[in-house]
């Protein structure tokens, strides 16, 4: 997953970011609009946030390649690819899995986890990622569930 973060593939690189920083669902990212982003901040429904630099970085990279790849297109998503972009509809699911390499959802949960484990603080996680107070708990819950690290019985 971590290659996906410093990948030579604009989208890739973008689509890693905003989902491995930010935590976005598959569903956010494919219906983002370009007018969404705009002065360092991504504009959802029910959240702004705050892009990390390395998602800002990624998100000019990826606009500056949409741009010259596809001047002309009438799509106002974020996402686009060959086939979207001479229509205005999304992106598909099995587009941002293939362009990723990996599962959306995968990442997500695993930055979810390292912020729960890191500050194991409810309010945050709902406000960080849009999670009701039962999803952060259930978060916090599975690092409580985790197994610690234990040597094995001596025989």
């Amino acid at each position: 997953m971590r290659a996906a973060l410093t990948s030579n593939n604009p989208a890739r690189e973008a689509l890693a970011t905003l989902i491995g920083y930010h935590a976005l669902r598959s569903e956010q990212v494919r219906s983002l609009l370009l007018t969404d982003v705009r002065d360092g901040r991504l504009y959802l429904p029910h959240q702004t946030i705050l892009l990390a630099p390395p998602a800002r970085r990624s998100l000019t990279a990826w606009l500056d390649y949409r741009n010259v790849k596809w001047p002309g297109s009438i799509n106002p998503h974020l996402f686009i690819n060959i086939q979207s972009a001479v229509r205005t509809a999304q992106v598909s699911n099995v587009w941002i899995n293939t362009t990723l390499g990996f599962s959306p959802q995968a990442l997500r949960e695993d930055r979810i986890l390292d912020e729960a484990r890191t500050t194991k603080d409810i309010r945050r996680l709902c406000d960080l990622f849009g999670l009701s107070v039962k999803g952060a708990e259930r978060y916090l819950d599975t690092l409580e569930l985790a197994p610690l690290t234990t040597t094995p019985a001596a025989p």
